[in-house]
């Protein structure tokens, strides 16, 4: 199990990204353009350290954990906490796996 930080980093493929580029004008005009830079900030990530995790984000669970949390306007905020949230269940169901103890 490595010590490095946790990072969840929100993940799109093609169909899954206009969808919600639809919901939240905030994101990337183009698939393209959003993959290159996505791409680049996780290198970046890797090389300060962190063990990137990249969570699929799909509409509909997405919109769904929205509605739970009463937003209705989401932005990166909203994107970079679902990742997060995601990946810390990832990480805590990884070490109760292997029998560890973690608060992450």
């Amino acid at each position: 199990m490595s010590d490095k930080p946790i990072m969840g980093f929100a993940w799109y493929d093609q169909q899954s990204f206009d969808a919600l580029r639809n919901f939240m004008p905030d994101m990337s005009e183009h698939y393209d353009d959003w993959l290159s830079g996505a791409q680049q900030d996780v290198t970046r990530a890797m090389g300060e350290g962190y063990r990137v995790i990249r969570i699929a984000v799909r509409p509909e669970p997405f919109k769904e954990w929205c509605r739970r949390r009463n937003i209705t306007m989401p932005g990166q905020q909203a994107r970079r906490a679902f990742a997060a949230e995601q990946a810390r269940l990832l990480v805590r169901a990884e070490r109760q796996d292997k029998g560890l103890f973690s608060l992450f």
